[in-house]
């Protein structure tokens, strides 16, 4: 996880495999720590019937599992299930406990394609970017989504490519990002995915589809030529 945590509970011989994560938790604060930092994400199967045999088994904590299985079979708001583990070991301040909780809530209210959203995104900054891009994919198949949140997805898209080295699909899903977000950001993204490609007949097209002025497509050259630069320099000294 990067951070040493102090944990006061036994840990477990067998941990708790998070997959949205890739991630093992060891112990319950362990578990209260990516709880805290992956609230945006978390959904009501997250207390799993799994979940909740590892707390008994592997934790020795059948008193806190039966408490969590009590509250999830009597349809107890998940918000609540969530303030119980968190509670159940002193590692969040009750401040953090409070907070923790109202992100829960605020999430709660937010539409099933932004809920995905979260989880596609939490994906992409684990490097996950085939199973990212699926998710996002599945957003684009979702009825009642806004033009701008459409253009926000295809983005996501276009970066989980680039990221995999894959600059003309990348190109793709950047144009189609601008052309619902209008977002300069997304445009500056499709040109460099174009540069990078060197497909100097796309990138005239793009130029001429979105009446890019010469400074602009100059300065998106100076950009994308100091990037390269950079990254061969960091290569040589390594």
């Amino acid at each position: 996880m990067g951070e040493l945590i102090l944990c006061r509970q036994p840990m477990a011989a067998t941990p708790f495999y998070i997959e949205n994560a890739s991630l093992n938790v060891y112990s319950l604060e362990e578990l209260c720590y990516y709880i805290f930092h992956n609230t945006e994400t978390l959904s009501p199967d997250f207390i799993s019937e799994e979940l909740l045999t590892w707390i008994d088994e592997e934790l020795s904590f059948p008193s806190l599992a039966d408490r969590l299985r009590a509250l999830k079979e009597s349809d107890t708001p998940f918000h609540v299930q969530i303030e119980t583990l968190l509670s159940s070991c002193g590692y969040l301040t009750p401040g953090e406990i409070k907070d923790t909780v109202r992100e829960v809530i605020l999430f709660a209210g937010l539409s099933p394609a932004e809920k995905k959203k979260k989880v596609a995104d939490q994906l992409l900054r684990n490097g996950r970017f085939r199973r990212a891009i699926l998710t996002y994919q599945e957003i684009l198949d979702s009825e009642d989504i806004s033009r701008v949140f459409y253009g926000d997805v295809c983005h996501n898209i276009g970066y989980a490519y680039a990221q995999a080295f894959l600059f003309r699909e990348a190109a793709g899903y950047y144009r189609m990002a601008y052309e619902r977000n209008t977002s300069t950001r997304s445009l500056s993204q499709m040109l460099f995915c174009l540069m990078e490609c060197d497909d100097e007949k796309a990138l005239d097209c793009a130029v001429a589809d979105y009446h890019i002025r010469p400074e602009q497509i100059d300065m998106a050259r100076k950009v994308f030529e100091a990037a390269n630069s950079s990254a061969e320099v960091k290569e040589a000294q390594q």
